[in-house]
């Protein structure tokens, strides 16, 4: 890895490697050897890319593969939704570097045109003051121009959606930009981004396939509350928040 000057006045290193295994990974070593807030670890593939429960998460030439370390000072329950303000931030960079808006599918997907182009995954360890971190991995798939078989009907690229490549440094320096300011006024509440999180997010109105007792079951996605959990609908009327989980498919 080799140390990037990409952003002028910036203080937290950003390393940058054409290959890793696991941007994550890379990370949580430096965290663990005092790296500070802020340090950011970034490759164009991942050999080794780590998605939720322990999957693998397809990683090929042509990304932008993206982790960073914050070691918050609030207290863990506002940490865990610290993958929701990385969404946000993908979103906003996208946004702002290719002219497009992706979807939001909760919890922190990034969807263009039904297709999910990011993933994020968030790792944490809480060692006492000083000490903490929590990571925010995120993977964009930028200038990708295939994906395996059982991917093509579901995943997609930026360049595949819109025919435009663009350089993932450029996106890189955006990103982690926005991810610096989001963190910033995350800390202070939060709130303020709750309501850009709902006008992203398209699961709510949705019927949606969800983890269930070893299986999957199907029930209604109603609204994200104020803590960034999903409202949910069984089909005997019950109620419940999940503040974590996976969506299989949206209907």
């Amino acid at each position: 890895m080799r140390e990037l000057k990409l952003m002028e006045g910036r203080k937290a290193p950003i390393y940058f490697a054409e290959s890793t295994d696991s941007t994550n990974t890379r990370l949580k070593e430096l965290a663990r050897q005092g790296a500070p807030h802020g340090a950011v670890v970034a490759a164009r593939e991942q050999t080794g890319g780590k998605g939720r429960l322990g999957r693998s998460f397809v990683s090929p030439p042509g990304g932008l593969y993206l982790s960073i370390l914050w070691r918050p000072e609030f207290s863990p329950e506002k940490a865990a939704r610290l993958s929701c303000a990385g969404a946000l931030a993908a979103c906003a960079a996208i946004e702002e570097v290719w002219g497009i808006a992706p979807d939001i599918k909760w919890p922190n997907d990034l969807l263009l045109k039904g297709k999910k182009i990011s993933g994020i995954l968030t790792e944490a360890s809480w060692q006492g003051e000083g000490r903490s971190f929590v990571i925010v991995g995120t993977g964009i798939n930028v200038n990708t121009e295939s994906f395996p078989t059982e991917l093509v009907d579901s995943a997609s690229s930026l360049y595949l959606e819109t025919g435009r490549r663009i350089e993932p440094e450029k996106l890189m320096a955006a990103f982690i930009s926005r991810l610096d300011s989001v963190y910033r006024a995350w800390g202070e509440e939060g709130a303020p981004f709750l309501e850009e999180y709902r006008r992203r997010c398209i699961t709510p109105g949705r019927d949606i396939l969800i983890d269930h007792e070893g299986g999957r079951a199907k029930v209604h996605a109603l609204s994200v509350e104020d803590d960034y959990s999903l409202l949910i609908q069984w089909p005997d009327g019950r109620e419940e928040k999940k503040s974590f989980g996976e969506i299989f498919q949206l209907v």
